[in-house]
């Protein structure tokens, strides 16, 4: 017999943005210097937050477009360059002016983008993991599977999330490799995790990835940009993406942790929190508007 998986999810703060639902968590000081959280693919805001609880700083983690209680985008919007439409419109939204933006792996995506067209709404980014160069395809049987005609829809809607737990258990051992599972990860909400609409964002955003990535072009040099890599990273070649992104941001801050695969976020917290600290205190890039004389108006 299947065992049915009770966690709950947790639940934040719903926006609604052009007729879309935006969930987001929140955490830290609410007085704070904001920091925007974005999850990789298939995770959700609650997982990307766990290592960062209790910070000093503002953190939003935000649920990515079709992932959690955030409603999909339009299938052609799902790539990291329409993603980055929608981050945009959630800054605009949230009034917090310039914000930090720490994102793993695939959320990297969109953040780039976001920052080669409106580096003003930004401060500095953090990637962790970050996938980000064009990839040769992998052949991922079972999510082609899920979004097949025919057979994709009983296989997304019924048979995934009847053995949750079983795939998000999978998913995050082989994220974890070659570290053992953090326990704390075993807390997740499988049921919340693996639903239609997620295996549907996940596919979609990965379908167009690359077309996405080979139109990022113009980044802003003078960003700060930090980026924390395992060294033993099994789910995307470390070397690929930092050469990639040292073409872009050739002062990027480079760190590397030996013996750690694709979730330095959890394998080694204290190391997340002191980069964030470092480049939270770095200054600004882009100077204040200054405030404009007020004038008489006959």
């Amino acid at each position: 017999m299947l065992k049915k998986h009770f966690i709950q999810p947790r639940l934040g703060t719903i926006e609604v943005i052009d007729d879309q639902q935006v969930h987001f968590l929140e955490s830290g000081s609410p007085n704070g210097s904001p920091v925007v959280v974005l999850h990789g693919c298939g995770s959700l805001a609650q997982e990307v937050l766990l290592p960062l609880e209790n910070s000093q700083h503002r953190l939003i983690a935000i649920d990515r477009p079709g992932y959690g209680l955030s409603s999909p985008l339009p299938p052609e919007e799902r790539g990291p360059l329409g993603q980055s439409f929608w981050l945009e419109r959630f800054l605009e939204t949230l009034e917090a002016g310039p914000v930090t933006i720490v994102a793993h792996s695939i959320g990297s995506a969109s953040a780039l983008h976001l920052a080669a067209r409106r580096p003003e709404l930004l401060k500095a980014l953090l990637l962790i993991s970050p996938c980000c160069s064009p990839l040769p395809p992998k052949p991922l049987i079972l999510l082609r599977a899920a979004v097949a005609p025919v057979i994709g829809p009983p296989i997304r809607r019924h048979l995934m999330p009847r053995w949750a737990s079983f795939f998000l258990r999978h998913g995050l051992r082989s994220s974890s490799l070659p570290n053992a599972l953090p326990a704390h990860l075993e807390m997740l909400p499988a049921g919340h995790m693996i639903r239609a609409s997620a295996i549907e964002a996940m596919a979609d955003e990965l379908r167009a990835f690359n077309r996405d990535m080979a139109l990022l072009a113009g980044e802003p040099r003078q960003l700060p940009v930090h980026v924390l890599f395992g060294s033993q990273d099994l789910i995307i070649d470390p070397d690929r993406h930092i050469g990639w992104l040292r073409q872009r941001y050739p002062r990027l801050l480079l760190k590397r942790l030996e013996g750690v695969g694709h979730m330095p976020h959890h394998v080694a917290p204290a190391v997340v929190v002191r980069m964030l600290n470092a480049i939270v205190e770095e200054p600004s890039p882009f100077p204040a508007a200054e405030p404009q004389p007020l004038t008489d108006v006959a």
